[in-house]
């Protein structure tokens, strides 16, 4: 079984970013749901066979809260795991702790670009409100 692996924050879910008015910085982020067009890719690599793996940067006091929001997505159960690596490249995690995925999906082009060359990387776009600025 082949692996694929998916960033939680800005990837299987969304932030909306709130910018002041008078000086266009940014004033706020707020949680604005699932990324649906990611979590149907994630439903699609489960139905082809994958096994599936979020890993986060978050730190481990999260956990509950990563949980919580997959298990509201409705696929906390289709996951073989759910990974903190507490501000850890993902990529360096997971190759001290023997994951070798085939893909993996992330909204942070610093974390892709350091995925091994074999490793499909799929950069995921922020939220609309984040276009052109920031």
């Amino acid at each position: 079984m082949t692996l694929v692996t998916f960033d939680f924050d800005d990837t299987l879910t969304q932030t909306l970013a709130v910018w002041d008015e008078e000086d266009d910085t940014l004033e706020d982020t707020e949680f604005a749901g699932p990324n649906l067009v990611i979590i149907q890719a994630l439903h699609a690599c489960v139905a082809n066979g994958h096994e599936v793996r979020v890993v986060t940067s978050r730190s481990d006091r999260w956990l509950s809260d990563t949980h919580a929001k997959l298990e509201l997505f409705g696929v906390l159960h289709l996951l073989a795991g759910v990974h903190h690596t507490n501000g850890q490249w993902k990529a360096e995690w997971m190759a001290e702790n023997d994951m070798t995925p085939i893909k993996h999906f992330d909204d942070d082009t610093e974390e892709l670009a350091r995925f091994p060359i074999g490793c499909e990387t799929v950069l995921v776009p922020m939220h609309p409100s984040w276009k052109g600025r920031g």
